[in-house]
């Protein structure tokens, strides 16, 4: 791996709204952002080593949960440094100690792939206490975020929406193992096979997640998919597409693809294309899963057709927030309750009591785009 030009104060503005929304304290982010003075640096004022030292307070606190997601900012956006890989260690070692007293049933276990993904991946599986078969989410974070990251999300899943939910570090990321590659949805395929056999199974993606979630729902291995935030189709512009991202995302998504360094233009743009949905020629047909699909609609990183072209399939819903950027982080604590009432009316049926609770949920969303039509899918005010 591979480091690269990376402004920490511009990393900050960015995403200390997504450290908050692991669970980081605000006055902790702000803490960090007034010492951290480097991305890379492992001395006084390097992003790891700062971060690292809040882990490790929290830690010696026996504050286990807080630990681990400190130890995972100490090792955002990728594991690049010999720093970032102990506090990659450390976050699972202290995730693990915190299982013990969540109310939820938390598992830390090591599922088979099977063909053609020899090898295990470790997965942190979340039930409620109370027995009884239940339907699976596959849960995937994106080029950035890790299973640790996304806790609080599957702990709403599992608690409050009574899913049995798995969640997993996408390839290339964190403790996959594996590299970034345009058909790793066979490794969501070998997960998905190992942990719900039988019964129904849905997959929710965030950011680069989305796009596994929204391949896998064309593909009709799930029952239903939210795609939060993912891209689709943009990656037909190649480099174009690389060199707009801000923030060092090229960086992260080359490291992702488990390059020595950043490729050149044509490099990447032989490197990205394969992963367009349309390209690989899931957008022709009408079959497939039922799809929810959420975004902002000043995403920073995904153009809006990536969400808007699935408007204009029946089967299909698109909300695209007003005024919000990527994957509509600034509504989620409104969008997630009408995200979760969804899922289980996918999942469980559509009951009355369930259609009652997705109206009620959605009646408290943001404002979003509306569409001329369902063929159209173009947003209007």
């Amino acid at each position: 791996m591979f480091t690269f030009a990376l402004d920490p104060q511009a990393l900050f503005a960015e995403r200390s709204r997504q450290f908050a929304g692991w669970g980081i304290p605000w006055p902790v982010i702000r803490r960090m952002q007034a010492r951290i003075t480097d991305c890379w640096s492992e001395s006084p004022g390097g992003w790891a080593r700062e971060w690292m030292q809040e882990a490790e307070s929290a830690e010696r606190q026996r504050r286990f949960l807080q630990a681990a997601l400190l130890y995972g900012a100490a090792r955002f956006p990728c594991v690049a440094t010999p720093l970032r890989v102990q506090a990659l260690q450390g976050q699972m070692a202290c995730f693990e100690r915190a299982t013990h007293s969540m109310p939820l049933r938390v598992e830390r276990r090591h599922v088979a792939l099977g063909d053609p993904n020899p090898g295990t991946m470790p997965v942190h599986l979340y039930a409620p206490r109370a027995g009884g078969e239940r339907p699976l989410v596959l849960l995937s974070g994106g080029v950035d975020t890790g299973k640790v990251e996304l806790h609080r999300l599957a702990c709403l899943l599992a608690g409050l929406g009574r899913f049995r939910v798995a969640a997993i570090d996408m390839p290339g990321t964190a403790e996959s193992g594996l590299p970034l590659t345009a058909d790793a949805h066979r490794v969501y395929q070998g997960l998905l096979a190992a942990l719900a056999p039988t019964g129904r199974k849905a997959v929710l993606g965030v950011s680069f997640g989305g796009h596994w979630a929204a391949k896998l729902a064309l593909l009709g291995d799930v029952d239903a998919a939210v795609d939060l935030g993912g891209p689709t189709v943009v990656f037909e512009s190649g480099s174009a597409f690389m060199r707009s991202l801000p923030n060092g995302m090229p960086g992260i998504i080359a490291n992702a693809l488990g390059l020595p360094g950043m490729p050149d233009d044509a490099e990447m743009a032989a490197l990205m294309q394969p992963f367009s949905l349309r390209h690989q020629g899931l957008l022709t047909g009408q079959g497939g899963a039922p799809m929810l699909v959420v975004n902002g609609e000043h995403d920073q990183y995904i153009p809006q057709e990536d969400s808007t072209l699935f408007a204009c399939h029946a089967r299909h819903r698109v909300w695209l927030m007003r005024g919000m950027s990527h994957c509509a982080a600034e509504g989620l604590v409104r969008i997630l309750p009408a995200v979760l009432a969804w899922l289980r009316m996918r999942l469980y049926g559509e009951t009355p009591a369930a259609r009652l609770a997705s109206a009620l949920a959605e009646a408290m969303l943001p404002a979003r785009l509306t569409f001329a039509s369902p063929r159209q899918g173009r947003p209007t005010a």
